[in-house]
């Protein structure tokens, strides 16, 4: 599944460097809410890491642009397990954006723009590590989100696939923006039945482009 991953990544890369009219590289912070009817007490409900990746905007019209990128975005936090112990926890997540972005010139080197259009999510990782120390001995366990079955039916409760749609506004000075952003989960990402999962994101973000 990795090596699909990367194949399709280095794909869409080679695309946007053939194609793009202006390539930059997007760098920032990132929080995301999950809402959900189920309590879980090795997953955070809210947790928020940094995000980066290579970006791409085409011009369709003027002032109208086709944005699209592949951002790698690293999630972390730490709290008290349930019962006993600390939790470790860490996400590795990938966001294609395919976004329409209208932009409203100031003078000729500040604009400001507004973005929409749909993300897709693609989850990597997610894996929380409870540590517990008991006298002088450390019990470590640990849990993957992507490969848990908890009503043993065969299929994976959580899908590492999300489809979200977000808009945002922005300024661009120069060469460098400032970006940000909100995604809407519209997926339920959780497989078993009477529980539902879904993701927001909150992103802001700087860009250099080339």
């Amino acid at each position: 599944m990795k090596a699909k991953l990367f194949i399709f990544i280095m794909l869409f890369f080679a695309a946007v460097n053939l194609s793009a009219q202006k390539i930059g590289v997007e760098a920032g912070y990132i929080h995301v809410t999950e809402e959900t009817n189920a309590s879980t007490a090795v997953y955070p409900s809210q947790v928020s890491g940094v995000r980066i990746g290579p970006v791409s905007e085409t011009e369709i019209f003027t002032n109208v642009d086709f944005r699209y990128g592949v951002i790698y975005s690293y999630l972390m936090s730490t709290f008290d397990g349930a019962i006993s112990g600390t939790n470790y926890y860490n996400a590795h997540l990938i966001d294609v954006p395919l976004q329409l972005q209208l932009g409203f010139p100031v003078d000729n080197a500040l604009k400001l723009f507004a973005f929409a259009g749909p993300n897709f999510n693609f989850g990597i990782s997610q894996k929380t590590i409870n540590i517990t120390n008991i006298g002088s001995s450390e019990i470590k366990t640990t849990y993957d989100r992507y490969k848990a079955d908890a009503d043993d039916d065969g299929v994976y409760d959580v899908n590492r696939f999300d489809l979200q749609v977000g808009l945002g506004a922005g300024a661009q000075y120069d060469n460098i923006q400032l970006r940000v952003g909100y995604n809407w989960g519209i997926l339920d990402l959780n497989n078993r039945d009477n529980i539902d999962l879904k993701r927001n994101q909150l992103a802001a973000s700087l860009v250099f482009m080339f």
